[in-house]
């Protein structure tokens, strides 16, 4: 069974305290057309994603779902992640992207995730995988990387106020990748499930 994580942000106005089975409903109508998946679904604290008092799980034939408010520490493809929205390094996700961009601009690439690595004073052999500021990227030898965003629009299909980078990251045998070639059956006019979920979540 393949396992997808979403590292925060899978709904855009949903940030409120929500019943086990409120939030199951959720992510059934989000990953409604999914087989053999496991979803790991780290939630942001600070905005957008449900508040829940405690991690929430649940298994069908189809899928394997779980919930986590905050971080979480993960055996992942031969590798272990601390997996975080990102919110634990500056709570704002507009003022993290403001900063990141910015020490981009001054050559000091995943800034946050770098700080928040060496906050938290992971062992070396770990990876810390982020979301939360939309800039995707990785650092090899400082092992941190962002996911990037799939965000393209508001509400009624307003445009988002930046692009997507519609990038992830794959991991598997202890290699990290940052990719966007899920995206290029899009390009060629034929949807997946996947982004379809995500366009439908963003304009709630």
């Amino acid at each position: 069974m393949e396992t997808l994580i979403v590292l925060g942000d899978l709904f855009d106005d949903l940030h409120r305290l929500l019943s086990a089975s409120e939030v199951g409903k959720a992510l059934r109508c989000i990953f409604k057309g999914a087989r053999g998946l496991r979803v790991i679904f780290v939630t942001s604290l600070s905005s957008h994603d449900p508040i829940l008092r405690e991690s929430v799980h649940f298994k069908s034939d189809e899928l394997d779902l779980h919930v986590y408010p905050g971080p979480v520490i993960a055996q992942l493809g031969g590798l272990t992640a601390f997996l975080t929205h990102g919110d634990l390094a500056l709570r704002n996700g507009a003022q993290a992207f403001l900063i990141n961009f910015l020490m981009k601009s001054l050559g000091k690439e995943l800034f946050l995730e770098k700080a928040l690595r060496q906050k938290l004073r992971l062992p070396a052999d770990w990876w810390l995988f982020m979301g939360h500021t939309h800039i995707p990227g990785i650092d090899y030898e400082a092992r941190v990387a962002n996911t990037g965003s799939w965000r393209e629009s508001w509400v009624l299909g307003i445009p988002y106020w930046r692009p997507p980078s519609n990038t992830y990251l794959f991991v598997e045998s202890g290699r990290v990748e940052l990719c966007q070639e899920l995206f290029k059956a899009k390009r060629r006019g034929h949807e997946t499930w996947l982004r379809r979920s995500v366009r439908k979540t963003s304009r709630r």
